[in-house]
């Protein structure tokens, strides 16, 4: 299960007076309050109480602008514990079977040599702490190169730090070994700090506009709790080897591969302004196709190394806050005028994620096969092909590996192969 609760303790919290919506994601959230709220049974429900006032305001606005009454809301009580499966799925819908047959100490799943064919699965995004921040691209989300308090007294030593710590995570960074810093950890169930190429990690925090990531994105970041570690990190900003990989524009591929048809929808079936809306928004993609690609790849800049370092800096944080705002507006436009809100899970439209994906680049000690350290450009084909959603999908293997992250309901739209090839999301930009 996702937060580490098997089905019955689950079941038990949200039938008791604990706080649950932090472990929903938002867009469930919303329709399950949208559904209370019609339904009367907010009084009925123990957690809701606990929903913040902004979860209200997204309900209302949602039964205002829907046609008919929501389904049913279910008194709890009477609940048996095939009627709870909805709750359930959202708020623990499993990670991997396997997973679920791991005893409850079990907290870190073997790291293993770094291989550039080896597969890799995004750590879990339920697993990482509930909090409320500022927007998701502000520099209290994004890692920045401010330096934090000075490090406090060391503490007694639990063994319960242990179990929230993978094996590299115990480890002081200057105590890595060489080959440990080749080493990608993938964090098993309650472990909350890990390793990737030494880089100390833990779960991106919640923030005021996203309390979760978007389903399907990578959600790590730094830990940056101690000096050694953020040095660690500093260390691996390096300008003239980022601009050498800038001057590529990899936006631009990223673009150019992107997924271009529809295969969740029949364009027979949409109106002639729908399909007018889908050029609008691909258009908005081509132009802003280098944001997209920023959100996806939010590296470490040590903006007090020079200059450049703080210019690129200051104009990113910028540049991804304004095209997140006003890409939300456009597509709420858009469903506002009629375009069903399902086609936006279509692959071929580019989801803005709510938080910054973090790219950890690799110690320059680390070498390729001809025993020197290995390009960004290298690194980057990778990462995307370790973790698609950075690139909108576009370097999946099937089209049922770029589904998967969506709900069971919306794969099962999946259309026959042979018409998966049939409807470009845009003719203006094939």
């Amino acid at each position: 299960m996702r937060s580490g609760l098997d089905y019955l303790d689950a079941f038990e919290l949200v039938n008791g007076d604990h706080i649950v919506h932090p472990r929903i994601p938002v867009r469930e959230l919303t329709l399950m309050l949208a559904r209370m709220m019609y339904w009367g049974r907010l009084n009925h429900t123990p957690w809701a109480k606990y929903i913040p006032s902004w979860c209200f305001k997204k309900a209302e606005s949602y039964l205002e602008n829907l046609d008919g009454a929501p389904a049913r809301w279910p008194a709890l009580k009477k609940l048996r514990l095939d009627d709870s499966a909805e709750v359930m799925e959202a708020l623990f819908s499993g990670v991997g079977e396997s997973e679920d047959d791991e005893d409850r100490d079990v907290t870190f799943k073997s790291s293993v040599e770094f291989k550039p064919q080896a597969p890799r699965t995004t750590p879990p995004r339920e697993a990482k702490r509930r909090r409320g921040s500022v927007s998701s691209v502000s520099s209290s989300s994004a890692p920045t190169g401010t330096d934090p308090p000075s490090e406090p007294p060391a503490k007694r030593h639990r063994p319960a730090q242990d179990r929230r710590r993978s094996v590299l995570a115990r480890k002081e960074y200057s105590e890595l070994a060489p080959v440990e810093l080749t080493l990608v950890e993938t964090p098993g169930r309650g472990v909350m700090s890990w390793r990737q190429y030494g880089i100390l990690l833990k779960f991106a925090p919640g923030t005021a506009n996203a309390i979760e990531q978007t389903t399907g994105f990578p959600d790590y970041a730094p830990n940056l709790s101690k000096i050694t570690e953020l040095e660690g990190v500093r260390a691996r900003w390096d300008p003239p080897l980022f601009k050498v990989l800038w001057d590529t524009a990899p936006w631009d591929d990223m673009f150019q591969q992107r997924l271009i048809f529809l295969i969740l929808h029949s364009a027979d079936d949409l109106s002639a302004r729908a399909k007018s809306d889908l050029v609008d928004i691909v258009e908005f993609m081509w132009t802003h196709r280098r944001t997209f690609w920023l959100i996806g790849h939010w590296f470490f800049i040590d903006h007090h190394r020079d200059d450049y370092s703080a210019n690129l800096h200051t104009e990113r944080k910028k540049e991804c806050d304004a095209v997140k705002k006003n890409y939300k507006k456009l597509l709420d436009d858009k469903v506002q005028g009629g375009l069903p809100e399902s086609v936006l899970e279509e692959p071929c439209i580019w989801t803005f994620p709510a938080k910054c994906c973090f790219w950890v680049w690799m110690d320059k000690s680390q070498l390729d096969d001809q025993g020197r350290p290995f390009s960004l450009t290298t690194q980057l084909q990778i990462v995307d092909k370790l973790e698609p959603a950075r690139v909108q999908w576009n370097s999946c293997d099937s089209d049922d590996q770029c589904v998967a992250h969506l709900s069971s309901s919306l794969r099962k739209k999946l259309l026959p192969e042979s018409e998966r090839r049939r409807y470009p999301v845009s003719t203006q930009r094939p």
